[in-house]
């Protein structure tokens, strides 16, 4: 997925905000076109004991390090990096299904594109400032712990699912160095689409006097009720009973309803492709992986069924959007893309922009027809 009046609970809020502003020893060095690479170390925020790592894969360096820039407006971007995920031996050890490690190829200077493009003049977030979260624990951003896989007769392996660690870490840094942004749009592609809506509560807490937006870019529902029930226990996953009401894992169009429902004074909204071929391919493979058939006999046409009535559900919050794209391409974001995509009849920059600026324009939009449908499905079942 990667590389592709004040009341005494507010006066509450605040002390602990102000309490967890301590900085904690971080490196920093400069990086290329105005970027800066922070390398946390254990720390602790929120009422949580942090841990940044990576996944500690074999042979790789469990280093965790985000990225951040400042931009000339008092605005920021919370981008979370994608890079697919795993949920047992053979897709977190064996033959994993995600990027373990940080390279230099995720540093953000590498890709000038897209939204990550501040040169071009039709970029409304080029002058924002940005926090960029790199994604290394196979957990969607969500995990804080460790599991120790069998992958092999006798032979086992730990991986550090710390992606709420590590996003916190870099949290705790924004607040201190970006204090008062006016608006925040939380936001990532792919896996980070995941990252960016599951750990909104912490942004909104920590940010409390910000206008938020949040903007899922490809990461939809793929997966059965029985993943989210394995993903909580090898994940660890944490979410506060105050971020969604219920102490028991939320099915993540639920997560994305009782959100948008939380807080009307937040924008929620998701772009995708009506055929995505990388959550497609997720989709079908985490089906089999839990036996579970596939509503439709074509495994395309079971992932555009179940992502229509996805968004149908979603739609019902009255401050949710959707813009559902025709064709098979995998996020926009971090992609030319950006600039042009125009498919469903509307531009999806003029959509975007209607978000963020509260103009009109902002509506549900879909694609028509066939959306693009190739004639046979990519994935030989």
């Amino acid at each position: 997925m990667r590389r592709f009046g004040v009341s005494l609970m507010n006066l509450g809020l605040c002390l602990l905000l102000l309490a967890s502003l301590n900085p904690q020893p971080a490196a920093a060095q400069d990086g290329g076109a105005g970027w800066s690479k922070i390398t946390p170390g254990p720390t602790s925020f929120m009422g949580r004991e942090l841990k940044p790592s990576c996944s500690g894969y074999p042979a790789t360096d469990p280093t965790f390090s985000f990225y951040a820039r400042e931009g000339s407006e008092r605005n920021l971007v919370i981008y979370f990096q994608g890079g697919g995920c795993c949920w047992n031996s053979i897709t977190c050890v064996t033959d994993p299904t995600y990027d373990p490690y940080i390279g230099a190829e995720d540093d953000p200077a590498n890709f000038p594109i897209g939204i990550g493009d501040f040169d071009n003049p039709e970029n409304p977030f080029a002058n924002w400032s940005f926090l960029f979260i790199p994604y290394c624990t196979g957990d969607l951003h969500w995990g804080s712990g460790e599991w120790t896989y069998r992958y092999a007769a006798g032979e086992n392996w730990t991986i550090h699912h710390r992606g709420l660690d590590n996003f916190l870490a870099a949290l705790k840094w924004a607040r201190a160095n970006f204090p008062r942004p006016r608006k925040i749009l939380v936001t990532g592609s792919s896996a980070g689409a995941y990252g960016a809506i599951g750990n909104f509560p912490w942004v909104r807490r920590a940010f409390p006097l910000s206008r938020i937006y949040v903007l899922g870019d490809a990461g939809t529902e793929v997966g059965p009720r029985e993943f989210d029930a394995q993903a909580q226990l090898l994940w660890n996953i944490h979410r506060p009973y105050w971020a969604s009401g219920s102490i028991e894992p939320m099915y993540l169009p639920d997560f994305w309803v009782t959100q948008a429902r939380r807080h009307p004074g937040v924008r929620f909204a998701e772009f995708t492709t009506a055929w995505d071929s990388v959550l497609t391919w997720f989709r079908w493979a985490i089906l089999q992986s839990f036996f579970v058939a596939t509503e439709e006999p074509d495994v395309c046409q079971d992932f555009h069924t179940n992502l229509l009535r996805t968004l149908q559900y979603k739609q019902g919050a009255g401050n949710y959007r959707s813009y559902l794209a025709s064709g098979t391409d995998h996020t926009i974001l971090i992609s030319p893309r950006f600039y042009t995509e125009n498919s469903a009849g509307v531009s999806f920059l003029s959509w975007l922009r209607a978000m963020i600026e509260g103009t009109e324009g902002w509506e549900n939009v879909q694609c028509s027809d066939d959306c693009g449908e190739l004639p046979g499905c990519f994935l030989d079942h």
